[in-house]
């Protein structure tokens, strides 16, 4: 998954998810469509997701020692 994690793959289906969530809000706002609030919800639940487990991933391995090196 680490190798999954840190490819261009994984921001591109974070980047599709989060279009695809932003259309179905302006679908819902401006031509009333309610139906895609489903739609819009899974996609926030999904981009959350992925960013969530992104940032833990990356304060995981954050060095010890802040940005500054011993030596």
């Amino acid at each position: 998954m680490k190798g999954f994690l840190y490819s261009k793959w994984f921001y591109a289906l974070l980047a599709t998810v989060c279009i695809l969530d932003t259309v179905a809000d302006l679908g819902e706002h401006f031509w009333g469509w309610s139906n895609l609030n489903v739609i819009a919800i899974g996609m926030d639940l999904i981009a959350t997701s992925l960013a969530v487990w992104i940032f833990a991933d990356l304060h995981r391995r954050r060095p010890r020692n802040g940005d500054r090196s011993r030596g």
